[in-house]
Parts: structure tokens; C-alpha cells; sequence
């Protein structure tokens, strides 16, 4: 059995992170892909209380990766990463357990970011509010934020995605998590 693998998949809202971890899981059984979206509204009033609960969230996820990793099972995290500190305390997750650490950035321009964002209509959390033009300068900031917070950290293979070619993003994404 090969040693399990973190994963942390980075990129803008909308961009395909949670298309290419339903790809992977389906492919490899027992990876557990860990949405934070997801798991921010079994929060309750998270959207009263964001910060609380994002920092909530943070803790639930290295609990629920540690867990799985130590079964020996690969961990994926799509990931809008805002923090640099974030990806540290993953990739320190990873030297602890002694496994295989990858950070990836599915990554496109900030204007396809916002058009891709735009037409889904919808930020990743169920509940939350819609996406519209208003929205626009929110979703620049955010893609603003993730590119410099990615820039701390050099070692993340950075893999263009291109809006409807899904099947090309997976393959570059295989590739980079087995280099």
C-alpha cells in the first residue's frame, strides 16, 4: 500500500476544485475530500458568526484529516486558500503523519475567475447569498487575496484550468500530485 497523501487543491471560487476532487474520489476509493463549504453550515448561524465559524471549520477540517490519514487514506482538500498560515498547517499535518504532502493551485485569470463565479450564480456555501454583478469588486478582492496568499508558498504546482475542458484539468492535476 502507497503512503497516503494530503492534497490541498487551491484556487478561486467557481474555478473547478470540488469538479476535480468528486473526479478523484470517484477514482480512489476511501479518499476523503473535505469541503469546507459544506461543512461551515452544519454550523449553526454561521453566516451570524463567519469568522468564528471559518476558524471552526479550519479546526474541524485538520481534525477530520488527521483522522483519515492516520487510516491511511488520502485526504483532499479543495481549498480557496486566504491564509498562508493555513497551507502551513496542513503541509505541517503532513510532516507529523510522515506522508505525502501536494499543494496545487487550479489557477486562471482574475477575469475568468469573475465570469466563471458570475455564471454559476452562487458562492460555494449552501444558503449563502446569490453572486451578481454587485458582487463583482468582493470576488476580485477574494481572487486578489488567494493569488498573494498562494505566492508565499513556492512549492504549489500550479495547474491552468480552462472553463470546459474538465478532462485536461484532471489529467494535469494526476500529474502533479504523482511528481
Amino acid at each position: 500500500m502507497s503512503r497516503p497523501k494530503l492534497i490541498l487543491l487551491n484556487g478561486a471560487a467557481g474555478v473547478g476544485k470540488t469538479t476535480i476532487a468528486e473526479h478523484y474520489i470517484a477514482e480512489h476509493p476511501l479518499t476523503l475530500s473535505i469541503s469546507r463549504d459544506e461543512i461551515i453550515v452544519m454550523i449553526g448561524q454561521w453566516f451570524k458568526h463567519e469568522t468564528a465559524a471559518k476558524s471552526l471549520t479550519f479546526e474541524l477540517i485538520k481534525s477530520m484529516a488527521i483522522t483519515h490519514l492516520r487510516r491511511g487514506h488520502d485526504v483532499l482538500l479543495p481549498y480557496l486558500l486566504t491564509d498562508a498560515t493555513r497551507a502551513e498547517a496542513f503541509e505541517k499535518i503532513a510532516k507529523d503523519l510522515n506522508i505525502d504532502y501536494k499543494e496545487i493551485l487550479l489557477h486562471t485569470t482574475k477575469e475568468d475567475a469573475v465570469q466563471r463565479l458570475l455564471k454559476r450564480g452562487t458562492w460555494g456555501e449552501a444558503g449563502s447569498t446569490p453572486v451578481t454583478a454587485a458582487t463583482r469588486p468582493i470576488i476580485e478582492a477574494l481572487y486578489d487575496t488567494m493569488m498573494r496568499e498562494t505566492n508565499k508558498r513556492p512549492q504549489t504546482i500550479v495547474i491552468e484550468s480552462v472553463y470546459g475542458q474538465t478532462s485536461k484539468t484532471y489529467e494535469a492535476f494526476l500529474a502533479a500530485i504523482e511528481s
